[in-house]
């Protein structure tokens, strides 16, 4: 007896590297799914490696062919690479400085005040107007009232 039904999705090697392709793009796994015309738990299911792992072997491929055109003479290729190893170089000394000093009590988040508007700073303008000026007390607003 023939079995029924659909036949079970088996990903290609040209689908499983679209799939860490457009991972390492930041897509997302529905996404992806639709764009493969399978459901995201299929995908799951016979792609898991590549989701997981797509950007991380997308950089290393990515960095292998800088490398190789760094070694080639491209000038900006060189620079974009001296670039990510200072950076990298810096990341790994704060890392080895946070690891010496020990655990650290959290640092409070610094909040920024809302950006005021054209209207709200001069509003605020007109009731400071005249301050520690000759005019003081000219351009002060009447008790009571809102400055114009």
């Amino acid at each position: 007896m023939a079995k029924r039904g659909r036949p079970q999705w088996k990903p290609t090697a040209a689908i499983r590297r679209t799939v860490e392709e457009m991972r390492s793009c930041g897509e997302s796994e529905a996404t992806i799914a639709r764009s493969l015309g399978v459901d995201a738990d299929t995908l799951r299911k016979h792609c898991a490696d590549e989701l997981d792992n797509g950007f991380s072997h997308r950089r290393r491929e990515v960095i292998g062919l800088l490398y190789k055109s760094a070694r080639g003479g491209n000038v900006t290729a060189q620079k974009r690479l001296e670039e990510m190893t200072r950076l990298a170089g810096a990341a790994a000394e704060f890392d080895d400085k946070q690891k010496q000093a020990g655990p650290t009590a959290p640092q409070p988040v610094a909040t920024r005040s809302p950006k005021r508007g054209k209207k709200e700073v001069q509003r605020e303008d007109a009731f400071h107007a005249g301050t520690n000026s000759e005019w003081g007390e000219d351009l002060a607003p009447i008790p009571g009232t809102k400055p114009n």
